[in-house]
């Protein structure tokens, strides 16, 4: 849709005593659990525009309160919204504190001190030489949701009685820690024998084992160490050795051969087509020719007596 059509579309205005009517005449004419549906939707909907309203949030902010971490489940999803639809206020509820000029529920907006994330945006401090948490896209990320506490919960202060949200900022550490290049899982599937018959069962293995024993990612490490960055086989060799898992000099080779085989036929192609090219490139790095320095010698040389 055009943005100038997206303009022409008709915008709807309604204040809270026009929604506390809508519930009303709905009250009357639906069942108990529609109006219950009803109700909670438009809590929600109070909710979230007074969120939008006063804390600037963002859309990839937005996403993240309403549909939860990609490492959630769609059940826990699921839960945690309609918990939030049940402790949002009525419209009703939401129409007389309104009135009464009281507080808005919902949750206040974080300080600076609470979101320290925004405040890193906006305002970068200029060289500390230091790699903001978004930049490590290869480390594992874990979410741990807090031990004793979830959103909707009453604040476990002392005389407090509000209740606590989830910040949009989680506190974020990074920790390093020290790996060989090619890591190794072992998995140890138990066997059991029927003492009569003789019979072996042993446990399956787990989807992430997989068939091979070297994956794709493997052969893929080995070469790029190897050309990539000119590591030597038999120095991977001791460096593996040293953390306790052995890659002989020769099964880096087989490995590697094996994980060319299964782009053989891209790479020549990819070949073909360069050959096909109408620039031809070459290594302009100086070297010197002794051969030609001994000519130009000479060729100076002739010049001077000829002169």
């Amino acid at each position: 849709m055009k943005r100038a059509e997206a303009d022409e579309l008709p915008r709807l205005e309604l204040t809270l005593e026009d929604l506390t009517r809508l519930l009303d005449r709905a009250k009357g004419v639906l069942a108990s659990e529609d109006y219950q549906i009803i109700e909670k939707l438009v809590s929600s909907f109070i909710y979230m525009t007074k969120l939008l309203e006063k804390r600037g949030i963002k859309l990839e902010e937005l996403r993240r309160l309403l549909f939860g971490t990609k490492s959630e489940k769609l059940d826990t999803i699921l839960d945690q919204m309609e918990r939030k639809a049940a402790d949002a206020p009525s419209a009703e509820e939401s129409g007389a504190t309104e009135e009464a000029g009281g507080t808005d529920s919902a949750p206040p907006a974080p300080s600076p001190e609470e979101s320290p994330a925004e405040g890193a945006a906006e305002k970068k401090r200029k060289g500390h030489g230091r790699n903001p948490a978004e930049a490590y896209v290869g480390a594992e990320q874990i979410d741990i949701p807090h031990q004793t506490l979830k959103p909707g919960d009453p604040c476990p202060e002392a005389g407090c009685k509000g209740t606590v949200y989830a910040l949009l900022h989680p506190k974020v550490l990074v920790r390093f820690r020290g790996q060989a290049p090619l890591g190794a899982t072992v998995f140890r599937m138990g066997q059991l024998r029927c003492n009569l018959c003789l019979t072996v069962f042993t446990a399956e293995a787990p989807p992430e084992a997989g068939t091979e024993k070297y994956d794709a990612t493997a052969g893929s490490m080995i070469a790029l160490l190897r050309h990539g960055t000119g590591v030597p086989w038999n120095r991977l060799e001791g460096l593996q050795a040293g953390f306790g898992i052995p890659l002989p000099t020769s099964t880096q080779w087989d490995v590697s051969e094996a994980a060319y085989k299964k782009i053989a036929i891209a790479f020549e192609e990819l070949k073909n087509e360069a050959a096909q090219g109408d620039v031809f490139y070459n290594d302009d790095t100086p070297v010197k020719i002794l051969s030609l320095i001994k000519e130009n010698k000479e060729r100076r040389k002739e010049k001077v007596g000829h002169g």
